[in-house]
């Protein structure tokens, strides 16, 4: 366990889950793809709970639209890159962060070039368009890289609903459906694919999902879930 500021944070964390598994935390380095409501609230918990490395790539600024749900933002960085924002905020809270970024839109021609840098030991797929996630999913499986992948949490307002389930398992979610039909035919294993998933109808239709903090922090708090779990599990 390292010493310093990091060690004073983590002493609860430490109590409840054993200092051997922070320790193990800090050497995994996660990629967060998407700084929005959900991938925002995952990086903060996950940074909150020992992991101290990662690589965060968003290709977005921020925007005051951005503020009633996304955690990390505040007005004085309307118009900053989030990336810059979120580095700059992972630095604050603690010691011995490692967060390098990059200001651009994941896409099948800049995956590999983009996270074939580094050692990656998980990703977050909270990206919006159907292609990023096709290409993060391929990507991860090729790699052997776990992955979890956020699908529509848009037009919710239910926390409660938030479950953890194969893709090919989700219902009532056009993101989920397009993402299993691209899958699909890339050869994908639809029931091979964790999502965070919301069992809610959506409450209305509309061109721009609009949602509020409660369903884009819940599924970012589970996937952090998802992701301390799977590294406990590990240490077993």
């Amino acid at each position: 366990m390292r010493r310093g500021i990091n060690k004073k944070i983590q002493e609860r964390t430490c109590n409840l889950i054993g200092e051997h598994n922070v320790d193990n935390f800090s050497t995994k380095r996660i990629a967060i793809v998407g700084l929005g409501g959900v991938g925002g609230t995952a990086l903060e918990a996950l940074a909150r709970s020992g992991f101290l490395k990662f690589v965060l790539i968003d290709c977005d600024r921020v925007e005051y639209s951005n503020l009633n749900r996304q955690i990390l933002f505040s007005s004085e960085d309307v118009d900053l890159r989030k990336v810059d924002v979120a580095a700059s905020f992972l630095g604050a809270l603690t010691d011995g962060i490692e967060a390098p970024f990059h200001n651009e839109r994941i896409t099948e021609d800049n995956v590999e070039e983009i996270l074939g840098k580094y050692r990656i030991d998980f990703i977050v797929d909270a990206v919006d368009d159907v292609k990023g996630k096709v290409a993060l999913i391929k990507y991860a499986h090729k790699h052997n890289i776990p992955i979890v992948v956020s699908v529509g949490m848009g037009n919710r307002l239910d926390p409660t609903l938030i479950e953890l389930l194969p893709l090919d398992k989700t219902t009532d979610d056009p993101l989920a459906k397009s993402l299993r039909h691209q899958c699909r035919e890339n050869g994908i294993d639809c029931s091979s694919v964790m999502t965070v998933h919301s069992k809610e109808h959506p409450l209305m239709k509309s061109e721009t999902p609009n949602s509020m903090i409660m369903v884009p922090s819940a599924a970012g708090l589970f996937i952090c879930y998802y992701i301390v779990k799977y590294f406990m599990n590990e240490e077993d």
